[in-house]
């Protein structure tokens, strides 16, 4: 299929409903800005990501039509400080600023002059507000990975298809010329019929892998006094939102502008689903581009056979190793594999060669050989020769090029020419959805009506991957999936456990309803 900015097709019903519609849905409830008027962003959440990685890019964005004017968060101490950065930001440029600090989201969607929302909370909170912000008639980005649960991934597809509004999820690295290049050359067959793909993601020397962990209330024991004591400028109550009660915790809530990123959160089952929802969102998000699976999913998980993990905090859970099969249109399988992370982040195998590809990293060989091995493995990460493959381009060095301002050289920049020009990917038959920022392509679409390069639906079907690789961990178990239905099959074995695609229950009625 050949896809571009104009003919970008969705694959569910949902998502098909919404590219037909989007020209005259997406008008309905949109601000008319006066002559000169910028389109009002709301920041939600100034934790770390929305404070260093997502505000300053919203921010660039007013000479293209887009102006921060709201920062929320239920932390006071954070919005304050992000009110503050944004009105020293336009101060410097003499742009006139008066950026509110609110601590309610709902207060938020209520205020008709936001036209548009940034969503960089915890992920329990992702697919509410999402979904709460489409029906008040807001276009929102939301940082990956979209929901917290399959359920609520189903229901931020099903939202934005009802209520026709742009949507961008932050998988930022399918605005990244490695990464587009590496699924350029992946789907126009150039490295023969596809077979296996890594995703990596975990600290392999610390065992520290996929799942995310049992309950926990603190980071450890002996600090439970200090890191409990009270916090009056978060409302706790509003940042657990519909998860579970517990005790404040400034491991999941750093007290202040902290500038780490918490992990704690990340990895307990009441908020997130562990380096799955982390970096495996990431690179879950380029397999899936490069398999051509937008629209798509695995039909079978296959549980992990590596030894369970003898780390307390982990419940005994395995922590790499599970598999998924995906089912190609001719009828042979892609199998799928979580491996730790290492030199690359997803690493495509077909019958005719090679492509492996990070941030800053992509290599080609061309070749042959049976089906991947840990020693094939090891020797691509430390591009080593492999017997019947042979390098086409290499670029390893920490060169981001032009993804980021940590740029060291011009090697992946010479390197992403080379495999151009050989592969003649400008003229390829097959033409991936080209965006040069992912907060640019969000603002553009804004006023173009266009459809992201992420909307709901690639969004929704990445955040499905992690669920059920947290699943097949969390339950050690394998299992049957319909990607049409995005649900168990009859039969299921995973019915029959009586495990559940969606929350427990919300807690204070934070259910997300379409």
């Amino acid at each position: 299929m050949n896809l571009n900015r104009r003919g970008f097709l969705f694959g569910s019903a949902a998502a098909t409903a919404l590219a037909a519609t989007a020209q005259n849905c997406c008008k309905v409830g949109t601000r008319k800005l006066a002559a000169g008027e910028k389109a009002n962003v709301a920041m939600i959440g100034l934790g770390i990501q929305g404070r260093t990685a997502l505000l300053p890019q919203f921010l660039a964005q007013y000479d293209i039509g887009a102006k921060v004017t709201v920062c929320c968060d239920c932390d006071k101490d954070r919005r304050e400080d992000g009110a503050k950065r944004v009105n020293d930001f336009y101060a410097k440029k003499g742009i006139p600023s008066a950026c509110k600090a609110v601590a309610d989201f709902r207060d938020v969607l209520k205020d008709p002059m936001i036209d548009m929302v940034c969503i960089a909370t915890p992920d329990h909170w992702h697919a509410y507000i999402a979904v709460e912000a489409m029906k008040a008639g807001k276009d929102v980005y939301c940082e990956k990975p979209l929901t917290f649960s399959i359920d609520e991934a189903r229901k931020v597809i099903a939202a934005q298809a009802k209520y026709g509004r742009v949507f961008q999820t932050g998988s930022m690295q399918r605005s990244w010329p490695v990464f587009r290049t590496a699924a350029m050359i992946v789907r126009n067959g150039l490295i023969g019929d596809l077979k296996y793909v890594d995703a990596n993601y975990g600290r392999g020397g610390q065992k520290l892998g996929g799942p995310s962990h049992p309950i926990r209330f603190f980071d450890d024991p002996k600090n439970a006094e200090k890191e409990s004591a009270p916090n009056p400028n978060v409302d706790w109550d509003m940042w657990l939102g519909p998860a579970k009660w517990r005790a404040y915790s400034d491991q999941l809530a750093p007290r202040g502008v902290n500038k780490f990123y918490p992990m704690f959160w990340r990895f307990d089952d009441d908020f997130g689903t562990g380096y799955n929802g982390d970096w495996g969102a990431h690179h879950l998000d380029i397999a899936q581009w490069g398999m051509d699976m937008d629209k798509s999913g695995p039909y079978k998980i296959i549980c992990s056979d590596e030894p369970y993990s003898t780390d307390l905090y982990h419940g005994g859970r395995r922590q790499f190793g599970m598999k998924m099969l995906f089912k190609k249109p001719d009828g042979s399988d892609i199998e799928l594999y979580h491996g730790p992370f290492g030199t690359w982040g997803t690493v495509f195998y077909g019958t005719k060669g090679v492509v492996a590809v990070n941030r800053g990293k992509i290599a080609v060989w061309e070749g042959t050989i049976d089906k991947p091995t840990p020693e094939i493995r090891k020797a691509l990460a430390d591009m080593q020769p492999v017997a019947g493959l042979k390098v086409v381009a290499a670029s390893v060095g920490k060169d981001y090029g032009t993804d980021s301002s940590d740029k060291k050289d011009d090697r992946l920049t010479a390197t992403l020419k080379t495999l151009s020009e050989k592969y003649q990917l400008e003229t390829a038959k097959v033409q991936l959805y080209k965006s040069p920022n992912q907060v640019q392509n969000f603002v553009e679409c804004y006023f173009s009506r266009m459809p992201t390069i992420s909307p709901a639906e690639v969004g929704g079907r990445g955040s499905i991957l992690c669920g059920l690789c947290n699943m097949s961990y969390v339950y050690d178990t394998g299992f049957a999936w319909d990607p049409v239905k995005m649900d168990f099959p009859e039969g299921c074995s995973c019915r029959k456990m009586g495990i559940s695609l969606k929350r427990e229950f919300c807690r204070n009625g934070w259910e997300v309803v379409v």
